[in-house]
Parts: C-alpha cells; sequence; structure tokens
C-alpha cells in the first residue's frame, strides 16, 4: 500500500495516477474534518488533462486513524508543511518505511532527515505540472518526469518499480542532491522575480534587466561550492531555456501571493542565502532580491520567512 501525506495538487495528482493505474494507494488527510468533507463528495476526485475529465474513487484516511506501519510513504506537501505533517504521525508507524519527498527548493528533505533517523529518505525533483481549480478537483497541466536518489546512496527500491505501471516517468539519479542544488538556481532566478513584478515566467528579463545576470553570476559560485555548478554561461543558457519554455506560466511562488498563501521563500532563496552566509560567499544580488520579496511579504500580510 502506497501512502500518500498532502491533498494538494502535486499529491492529488499522483493520487490519481496511482488509482487510475490500479495500484493500492490511500491519501492521508490532516483530520476528520477534511476527511468527511470527501466523504461528502463519494471520495470522488476529477482527474482532468487537456480538457478530459475522468472521476476516479480516491481511498483516504485521516492521520488520527492510521495505526499500521507505513512501507511507502509519499509526501506531497508544501515545503513548509514537511515538519508539521510528518510530526503529526507516529514515529514508529515510520520506523521502517521508504519515505519520499517530492518537495520544491531544499532544507524540508534535511527536517525530515532529522525526524525519521530509522527511515530511508529519498529525494525527488519532480517537473509535473498541476493545479487544483477547486476541492476534489485535479488537473494535470504538464507532462515531466521525477528524478529520484538517496544522498546516503544505494540502490532503488524495487516498489518504485510501480510506478511505471501508472505512467510515472522517473529516473533513479545517485547525484539527486546536485540536480535539486540546480532545480533551486533556476527557481531562485525566476520565481522571486515573476513575485517582486507580478509577471509571469516570460517577462522576467524585461522586468528584472541586469538585476537577473547579477543573481545568475552569483548563483553560479554557490552551486560551484556547495554541489556542482555547469559553468556560468550553461547556467545561464538553462535559466533562459526554462523562462522561454514557461514563459506563459504563472510561478508557484506568484500563485501563492495572489491566494494569499503562505510561499516557500525559506526553501528556495532563503535556503540559498543562508548557504551562502555560512559558506563565507558574498551575494549581494540574492540578498537584496532575498530582502525585497520579504518586504514586498510583509506589506500585504503574508509570512515572509
Amino acid at each position: 500500500m502506497l501512502h500518500i501525506l498532502g491533498a494538494g495538487s502535486l499529491g492529488l495528482l499522483w493520487a490519481a495516477r496511482l488509482t487510475r493505474a490500479g495500484l493500492p494507494c490511500r491519501l492521508l488527510l490532516r483530520d476528520a474534518r477534511r476527511q468527511a468533507e470527501w466523504q461528502s463528495r463519494n471520495n470522488l476526485l476529477i482527474f482532468e488533462q487537456a480538457g478530459k475529465r475522468e472521476l476516479l474513487t480516491i481511498e483516504t484516511l485521516p492521520i488520527s486513524d492510521c495505526h499500521e506501519p507505513i512501507k511507502q510513504l509519499i509526501v506531497a506537501t508544501k515545503a513548509h508543511e514537511v515538519h508539521s505533517a510528518l510530526s503529526s504521525l507516529p514515529v514508529a508507524l515510520l520506523d521502517q518505511s521508504d519515505c519520499l519527498l517530492l518537495q520544491n527548493g531544499l532544507g524540508s528533505q534535511q527536517q525530515a532527515q532529522a525526524l525519521l533517523p530509522n527511515a530511508r529518505v529519498l529525494f525527488a525533483s519532480v517537473t509535473d505540472g498541476a493545479w487544483s481549480p477547486a476541492p476534489g478537483h485535479v488537473c494535470w497541466a504538464g507532462i515531466g518526469e521525477t528524478r529520484i536518489g538517496d544522498p546516503q546512496g544505494g540502490a532503488a527500491p524495487a516498489w518504485l518499480n510501480q510506478l511505471d505501471r501508472a505512467g510515472i516517468v522517473w529516473h533513479w539519479d545517485s547525484r539527486i542532491l546536485e540536480v535539486l542544488w540546480l532545480k533551486l538556481a533556476v527557481n531562485c532566478a525566476i520565481n522571486p522575480f515573476t513575485a517582486l513584478f507580478d509577471c509571469r515566467n516570460g517577462d522576467v528579463p524585461a522586468r528584472a534587466g541586469i538585476q537577473l545576470e547579477q543573481v545568475i553570476d552569483e548563483l553560479h559560485s554557490l552551486l560551484s561550492i556547495a554541489a556542482r555548478s555547469p559553468g556560468r554561461q550553461a547556467l545561464g543558457e538553462r535559466i533562459h531555456s526554462v523562462i522561454q519554455a514557461t514563459a506563459g506560466n504563472s510561478s508557484s511562488m506568484r500563485q501563492d501571493i495572489h491566494a494569499r498563501r503562505r510561499t516557500e521563500i525559506d526553501y528556495i532563496l532563503g535556503y540559498a542565502c543562508r548557504e551562502a552566509r555560512q559558506r563565507g560567499l558574498p551575494t549581494p544580488a540574492l540578498t537584496s532580491l532575498h530582502e525585497e520579496l520579504q518586504t514586498l511579504l510583509h506589506t500585504l500580510g503574508l509570512p515572509h520567512n
């Protein structure tokens, strides 16, 4: 039985795809109220892709009713929710589990490792796009892939092969931390600007101007120390390629602000700034961008850290 923790758009997407493939899958809900909401909809989920809709029956369970050991746990919450979500589960249930983390950014993975010393914690980088227009409705907006790895080393666990049946494209990557650092750099160069200027991804170069290039310079320096940089030119090309490929998209950070939700600033730009400080690396452009974004969030009455 695969358990999914987190009923946001990504959690719903994985629950839909696994259920659709006939794989045993259970969505863990925060409390009895959310369970009642699902039951009021007969546990039906609208799964939408390319304008086509399908009704799926999703098995759900409130965390308070979870008493059996969990062998495989997929954590699909927002990064800032990982600690509280995992803390709500009795640690004994996860003692011998594999815990797959699907979060953006970095920092929440290390929190999970500290909370689950006896579990195998797997890191993942997900490029699928999903959004939820209403409760009980998820749209698969962009087909991507999932790179999975264990920062402690070792081979892929056999249960991941079940993802093939669900059509989830995944790859085992022994350098998963490098993958996540590169994704963090891309997010640092795009998401904060879209939030600051309230623009779509494609407008970032024009709106940010030279500040974007300064940020890329500093991200290259940070990656060179913390992980492995592909090189300044290659990193810049990668970031501009993502901007062009997602030009019409509204970043998750911008969407969070529009919905008045807490952003993942602490696990993206905040994490990069903290890591740079700890390594004695000056990053004036990244620090300035972080401070500007914190000021904006404070002005809007949203959490800024």
